[in-house]
């Protein structure tokens, strides 16, 4: 029973960042579309610049997806919220 609670454990606190990343996402995607575009970037970071947009879409296509935003946190080009 105690290897089972373990891994149970385990799995929900490796799971959590994606969690709270997946509501950061939802959080700035104001119409809900599955993207980010600048406007609603702007909206959500006012204090972000369009040079950070830039540098978080990877694929240079005008709008950041929820994988561009996690490596963008990953990788230290925008801050990941706590709590």
């Amino acid at each position: 029973m105690t290897k089972e609670f373990f891994a149970a454990s385990l799995a929900i606190a490796m799971s959590l960042p994606a969690v709270a990343r997946a509501g950061e996402f939802s959080a700035m995607d104001a119409d809900g579309d599955g993207y980010v575009t600048m406007s609603e970037f702007q909206q959500a970071m006012p204090e972000a610049t369009a040079e950070i947009f830039t540098a978080a879409d990877a694929n240079a296509d005008g709008a950041l997806t929820d994988e561009e935003v996690a490596a963008a946190q990953d990788a230290g080009v925008l801050p990941a919220k706590e709590g």
